[in-house]
């Protein structure tokens, strides 16, 4: 099982459409906003709290899926992977000092993870650097052709890429998208 902790503001709910249309066709997700708990898919079991903000976590390597507004005000355990927006100045200042590992993800060439080309429909996510999945598996710079769900923010798109990158959610299709 994988924690994920997802932080921003409550009518943000792109992750939420994310994790259900598309994740949950490859995992079973626990999913917690509020005080509702929702199930969704089979396979591998992802638990995902979808919180404004978080007094205290403790927990294993964690991972933090921060929104675009998301401007986090609390200690993250150690050893917590964080994906975050390198536009969002703010939440970059929040996240120094931390004990963390940032995955960055925006519209430039220096974050982890940004695109190469976008029309109105699609988006070719980069991953511009070598990162180390959850598994342990290295993965190379690539480039991931995709569809942008309608009326789902750019950051959101490149983000939770990132995180499936993360999760080594693409496996064996990864040859086959490049």
């Amino acid at each position: 099982m994988t924690a994920i902790f997802i932080c921003g503001e409550k009518g943000d709910r792109d992750f939420e459409r994310l994790f259900r249309e598309i994740l949950s066709e490859n995992y079973r997700i626990t999913y917690i906003r509020d005080r509702s708990v929702f199930q969704w898919g089979k396979g591998y079991e992802l638990v995902t709290a979808d919180l404004e903000k978080f007094e205290e976590i403790y927990a294993e390597k964690p991972v933090f899926l921060l929104k675009k507004d998301c401007v986090p005000h609390f200690a993250f355990p150690e050893d917590s992977m964080v994906i975050a927006f390198s536009e969002n100045e703010k939440q970059l200042t929040a996240l120094k000092n931390q004990p963390i590992h940032p995955i960055t993800c925006g519209f430039g060439k220096t974050d982890s993870f940004s695109y190469s080309s976008l029309s109105d429909e699609k988006i070719v996510v980069s991953l511009n650097r070598e990162i180390t999945a959850l598994s342990g598996k290295k993965m190379q710079p690539l480039e991931l052709p995709l569809e942008i769900p309608k009326g789902v923010e750019l950051y959101s798109v490149i983000a939770f890429t990132a995180l499936r990158i993360m999760l080594d959610d693409y496996n064996s299709e990864i040859g086959e998208l490049i």
